[in-house]
């Protein structure tokens, strides 16, 4: 899946994060960003966490299925 950042337009290398505002209960802002927009969403004091755009679901279907082939 290509991911890319929703203020930069720059493909997403590594971490991406959401970036969120909102305002008497109304979102204004809910974005999938970089690591480097997201350092500035931070300095603007805006709400920011890393995501995991993985599900924890499949990362464990898929572990199980490296070790078979692997004969772990």
């Amino acid at each position: 899946m290509n991911r890319v950042c929703q203020h930069c337009g720059q493909l997403i290398v590594g971490n991406a994060y959401r970036v969120t505002s909102e305002e008497d209960g109304i979102a204004l802002l809910n974005m999938v960003v970089c690591s480097l927009c997201s350092m500035e969403a931070k300095r603007l004091r805006l709400h920011t966490e890393e995501i995991n755009v993985r599900s924890k679901h499949l990362s464990a279907r898929n572990r199980g299925s490296h070790r078979s082939r692997l004969g772990i």
